[in-house]
């Protein structure tokens, strides 16, 4: 069977998020990647205080999951495809080897800097569920907020200024749905991220792709990448453009993915996968005890 490898957002990363990685030595080119990029090893990042600040957290998330793809890694795993969520999708560049490890987690600092400078104003990020797309959509328009991620056909991430953000919370539970505030100090994948778009572009322009090792699938439409050209204007459209976390997997079916792993740190998207796609095999390494008993896991799956 074809595996598909889930890389997740923002939002998992914990003080514990390497403890299975820190004995694997296929992990430890990318934490030293990591240090030299960021001047800190990952050990002291992961267990500081500002793992969630968005200039932390989006290299850390790179470094983590590209780092355990390094250690899943097995002869007997073949991958088909890889689908990333939000930055997941520059780490996913860096599991197919299409961008080397530094620039990856190089980018990934420039993209959180040049995300916390597009938009002057408090902003955050909340995800509700239990509304159709087109009320929610009709109550965003009222309070300049965004559908930023859809996740299913009653399943969303909204962004916007806190404050607006803040009536739309009221609004909608008040109409029975449910949400969560999510711990994302910007308003991602949507018209927020403006200013962003331009000098990334710019800084994807002066980067270095390779052939990736297999295909890469775009976060904001389920396309799969196939040119340099292509890359760097989703790369760079998608901090303004909402991600389609659903054509993302109906295109992994389509690639011919039978089981699904989510590597480290999330765990969301194997169970949204496993909610959309019952037919698919998807478990996350945040799951197993150990990187060797997930990796067994995987291939006997994969048989």
């Amino acid at each position: 069977m074809s595996i598909g490898v889930l890389c997740p957002g923002q939002n998992a990363q914990s003080a514990s998020v390497a403890d299975l990685l820190f004995g694997q030595p296929e992990a430890q080119p990318t934490f030293e990647a990591f240090h030299s990029v960021m001047g800190r090893s990952i050990g002291a990042v992961v267990s500081s205080e500002d793992l969630h600040r968005n200039a932390v957290a989006q290299p850390v998330i790179c470094a983590i999951e590209i780092a355990s793809f390094s250690a899943i890694a097995r002869p007997g795993i073949t991958v088909r495809c890889i689908a990333g969520y939000s930055i997941g999708e520059l780490a996913a560049y860096g599991c197919a080897g299409a961008i080397s490890t530094a620039d990856v987690i190089r980018l990934a600092a420039l993209r959180a800097e040049l995300m916390d400078k597009a938009w002057a104003g408090p902003s955050g990020m909340m995800a509700v569920r239990g509304m159709s797309e087109q009320a929610l959509e009709s109550i965003c328009r009222q309070n300049d907020t965004y559908i930023a991620i859809c996740n299913g056909l009653d399943r969303f991430v909204i962004g916007g200024g806190i404050d607006s953000l803040g009536e739309v919370d009221l609004t909608v539970q008040k109409m029975g749905a449910r949400t969560i505030s999510l711990p994302i100090a910007i308003a991602s994948h949507t018209p927020f991220m403006t200013n962003a778009v331009d000098p990334f572009r710019r800084a994807l322009e002066q980067t270095t792709f390779h052939a990736p090792a297999f295909p890469i699938v775009s976060g904001i439409d389920g396309s799969r990448i196939r040119t340099r050209a292509e890359a760097i204007e989703k790369l760079a459209g998608q901090l303004t453009t909402r991600i389609d976390w659903m054509t993302c997997l109906a295109t992994l079916k389509e690639c011919g993915c039978q089981v699904l792993i989510e590597l480290l740190p999330g765990t969301d998207l194997a169970a949204i996968a496993r909610e959309q796609q019952p037919d698919i095999k998807s478990r996350s390494l945040a799951d197993f005890r150990s990187v060797d008993g997930a990796a067994t896991w995987f291939i006997r799956a994969s048989q």
